[in-house]
């Protein structure tokens, strides 16, 4: 049964270098046969139709065609497809999902690494230590900066935009640091909040009354822009705006006239458009740490991103418990 198992692998041979690990190769080939892309670049969407008819599990990444309702009519064994990347809205069309096609999602294995960044950027946001490194390195000085001493993060009030995977992360890892977190998201009931140990408020006071603000919320047709230059307006004095969610949710150009007073700091690691340009303002004010869209990403977790999807089509299987399933009606929250 299990050499029959048809199994579409299409990331290709660059990508799998950095996703797809040795533990990965041995599940999938424990579960049937596999056709692996061995192609520098992706496969088309008539080339995926050539070969879908017969698999019984298909693992995407990005770049990946998309599972169109013609694909989903030639693949009339497919039971599974796993997504070893991030967004899965519209990775498999809605007849895979009314045929009860199970559509998985690496995403949560990328949250990790995104909750990660926006704890060290609460960490390094509150203590301002870039200021001694230019200090250090170009002006060859050793002196207190004008800031000097930094902040702690140990009791701080932060604001979280969406109990998100990565929201929800942010808010465990915050726990040593007994931090008094608050949540905004119309879709986190009460008992969701007690249980994450965090107090529902609204986006209003999220930017009026916290210390430290930080971004996860998903791309929704709800968010489009829901965060404006009143609420950028809002933000203390001194406080800290981290932003690693997307640019669909703010003004950015609000953000950068309010950033440009030098009233408040941020780190921020998405933008409109993408790449930055050279000449963009931002780049110019001290009171922003920018990353160029790298806050998902490290090296061990871009090579578990196949692993656990592999993992879970194994379980699937087994027929047992699922970790990275998405049920269809979340995928008009999600990001």
């Amino acid at each position: 049964m299990t050499q029959k198992r048809k199994i579409l692998y299409l990331p290709p041979v660059g990508l799998s270098e950095d996703i797809l690990s040795p533990e990965a190769v041995s599940v999938l080939e424990s579960l049937g046969t596999v056709i692996w892309n061995e192609l520098d670049r992706n496969y088309t969407s008539d080339e995926l139709l050539e070969l879908i008819p017969g698999a019984a599990a298909v693992v995407t990444s990005w770049g990946s065609p998309v599972i169109t309702e013609e694909h989903v009519a030639a693949a009339e064994d497919l039971q599974i497809v796993g997504h070893a990347a991030g967004s899965v809205k519209t990775r498999l069309a809605p007849a895979g999902h009314e045929r009860g096609i199970v559509l998985l999602s690496a995403a949560d294995v990328i949250a990790e690494s995104v909750a990660e960044y926006t704890l060290w950027a609460m960490l390094s946001g509150q203590r301002n230590l870039f200021p001694y490194e230019r200090l250090m390195k170009k002006e060859r000085g050793w002196k207190p900066a004008p800031n000097w001493p930094g902040h702690s993060l140990y009791a701080k009030k932060v604001g979280i935009v969406s109990a998100s995977m990565v929201g929800r992360r942010v808010v465990g890892l915050l726990k040593p640091f007994n931090c008094d977190v608050s949540v905004y998201d119309p879709y986190l009931s009460q008992e969701d909040a007690r249980l994450l140990g965090v107090r529902r408020v609204s986006l209003e006071e999220i930017f009026a009354d916290s210390d430290i603000i930080s971004v996860h919320a998903p791309i929704t047709p709800e968010t489009r822009k829901m965060i404006t230059g009143a609420h950028f307006q809002s933000i203390r004095d001194a406080a800290l705006f981290i932003h690693t969610a997307r640019t669909w949710v703010l003004d950015q150009d609000a953000l950068l006239a309010e950033l440009q007073k030098n009233r408040f700091n941020a780190y921020i690691d998405v933008f409109a458009p993408e790449p930055l340009p050279a000449d963009h303002p931002i780049r110019d004010l001290d009171n922003v740490f920018l990353s160029p869209h790298v806050s998902g990403h490290t090296v061990e977790n871009r090579m578990r991103l196949v692993e656990e999807i592999v993992r879970d089509i194994q379980r699937f299987f087994n027929n047992e418990p699922l970790r990275l399933a998405v049920p269809y009606e979340k995928l008009q929250i999600m990001a």
